[in-house]
Parts: C-alpha cells; sequence; structure tokens
C-alpha cells in the first residue's frame, strides 16, 4: 500500500501485528520512538549530504528509505549509513542521563536505542552496518566485489546469530530472540540479494 512516498508491505502489517500480540504497549511505543529517531539520522544526513528522498518502504525485512545518491560520494553514503546507529546512540545516551533522575521508561528507551544502534552496525546486507562495508569496499574495489563479499559476510553474520540463538535457546527453554534476529537477518541477505541478481 502506497501512502504518498511511504509504502507499508502486508508482511510488515503482520510482523507488527504479532509484536503487538507478544510486547506490551509501552514496549512498543518507546520502540516507535527508537526507531523513528534512528530513521530519522537518514534522512537528516541525506539531506544534508545531497541525497533526495524518492520512498520509504517499511516491510517485513525492516525500513528503508530509498534516495537518488548520485550526486553523493561513497563516503557521504557512507555518513548516511553511519547516521542512525549514530543517532540511536545519541538517543540512548540522552535517555540514560534523564533516566538517572527516576524513570523506567527513560531506562528502558535507552537500552532498546543502544541495542538498535548496536545491532545495525552489524555487517549484514540489510542492516546499516552492511551498508557501510559496501560503501568502504566499492570504494577499493568493484561494485561487483563489494557485493560478492558483503553477501558472503552477511550469510556469516546471519549463521553465527542464529546458532548462537540456537544454544540460548537450548540454555534457557524459552529466549528466542537473538534466533529470531538470526534467521530474520538470512531472510533478509537473500531478499536483498534476489534483487539485486533480479
Amino acid at each position: 500500500m502506497y501512502f504518498g512516498k511511504v509504502f507499508i508491505s502486508g508482511g510488515s502489517v503482520l510482523c507488527f501485528s504479532t509484536l503487538c500480540l507478544l510486547a506490551s504497549t509501552q514496549f512498543l511505543f518507546i520502540t516507535l520512538i527508537a526507531a523513528l529517531f534512528h530513521e530519522a539520522g537518514h534522512l537528516l544526513a541525506i539531506k544534508l549530504l545531497g541525497g533526495k528522498i524518492t520512498e520509504l518502504r517499511i516491510e517485513s525485512t525492516g525500513a528503508a528509505i530509498i534516495y537518488d545518491g548520485r550526486r553523493m560520494s561513497y563516503k557521504a553514503e557512507l555518513l548516511t549509513a553511519l547516521a542512525g546507529p549514530a543517532f540511536s546512540f545519541i538517543l540512548a545516551y540522552i535517555a540514560a542521563r534523564i533516566g538517572r533522575s527516576g524513570g523506567e521508561f527513560w531506562f528502558t528507551l535507552s537500552g532498546v536505542s543502544l541495542v538498535l544502534c548496536l545491532f545495525n552496525l552489524l555487517p549484514a546486507l540489510t542492516l546499516d552496518g552492511g551498508r557501510m562495508l559496501y560503501m568502504a569496499l566499492a570504494h577499493f574495489f568493484t561494485e561487483d566485489t563489494a557485493e560478492k563479499i558483503c553477501f558472503l559476510i552477511s550469510c556469516l553474520v546471519s549463521l553465527v546469530l542464529t546458532l548462537s540463538g540456537l544454544w540460548l535457546l537450548m540454555r534457557t527453554g524459552w529466549n528466542f530472540t537473538l534466533l529470531i534476529s538470526g534467521i530474520w537477518l538470512f531472510l533478509g541477505t537473500a531478499i536483498v540479494k534476489r534483487r539485486v541478481w533480479v
């Protein structure tokens, strides 16, 4: 479904509905704030570094800002990818400082923002870390070589997370968050790679 420049897929609606069943309203609200602040970092960087935003896609693999970066250098695109995690880290720091005065809300927001920052720095294709890795490699090698290296590293990261999640699930008997994250990253990697091939 399109709402102007915003596209929302059926898969993302299904994922959000599942989250509504599994998580509290407050936690979902906190996660939404953290995600919006993260994306605001990307949007600001794109505007400042000469890119033109053409579409915002919200899919089951996550949110993606589609932009025309023909006037942007590899360094500018790398900074654009870094801006999201940087904004998440800033929000985590500010929320932690406010939380010291009291308030579970702020500490939870700080924790969610920090996790969002660190998770997005992983070198997987669907994440900011994968985008940064691609930009760094494309600066020194051909784009085709950069894509192949990023795909292999993304598969490796997904496998490590999935196996770690499986081990954690067997140890605790209930914590399956890391396992789902690994599978989600692997599926996202496959979808991104398929789009590149098509």
